[in-house]
């Protein structure tokens, strides 16, 4: 007898079940506790058989981590038919991404600042396809920003908008962009192993103050 083939909806369940695990293994002990075997005992099946699925176990981690935007995703929906001008897309954009960032400053930093076995996004890609309901009702800028991979391309997203009503010319919106991705990527290294609400929203309102100050040359 051949090998019993898995339909498409089973690979499906096969592949979430595996995410589901590697999600478990964070939440409950942190991301240096994920390992291929403790997945694999997690989700029923032999080692060899995650293989099929996945490149290896970073890429499982990433895929995991990407379930961590799902309520930054889920805010930024709710709130952006509400704002008005490219100003107040780009600050409250920053503002949500803070406030979920600095709570799991250990996931973001994986998840953005990591090297990753494969482009990151590429894996951003195979999340929504495994996952497409978590996107919502996005589109335009904001659509492009959630479906793109590095910081750095995901921050352009929305900066452009802002920086053409004010007239910041390519080289100064590149600048202010790579400014601002180092600049959080320092605040996030420092958050790293803080907790507790008051010291997120320290980080967040930091991170808001110099964004209006980098942005105050070019009004």
């Amino acid at each position: 007898m051949g090998r019993y083939k898995y339909s498409d909806e089973e690979r499906t369940r096969i592949i979430i079940n595996f995410l589901r695990c590697t999600r478990d293994i964070i939440d409950f002990e942190g991301i240096e506790h994920v390992s291929i075997r403790r997945i694999s005992q997690c989700a029923g099946f032999n080692s060899a058989t995650i293989y099929l699925y996945f490149k290896d176990v970073d890429e499982l981690i990433t895929l995991a981590c990407m379930g961590y935007l799902e309520n930054y995703c889920r805010t930024l929906n709710a709130d952006i038919p509400h704002l008005k001008t490219p100003y107040e897309v780009y600050m409250h954009t920053w503002r949500v991404f803070g406030q979920h960032a600095f709570a799991n400053p250990q996931i973001f930093f994986h998840l953005f600042f990591a090297p990753h076995s494969r482009p990151l996004t590429e894996l951003v890609a195979r999340y929504y396809e495994i996952y497409p309901n978590q996107l919502g009702d996005s589109d335009g800028a904001i659509r492009d920003m959630l479906l793109s991979g590095s910081l750095k391309d995901r921050n352009l997203k929305v900066l452009r908008p802002l920086a053409q009503q004010l007239d910041i010319d390519d080289h100064k919106t590149e600048l202010i962009n790579d400014l601002t991705v180092c600049y959080f990527k320092m605040l996030l290294e420092e958050h790293r192993y803080e907790v507790g609400t008051i010291a997120t929203e320290r980080q967040v309102q930091r991170l808001l103050e110099t964004l209006e100050f980098l942005l105050s040359f070019q009004k």
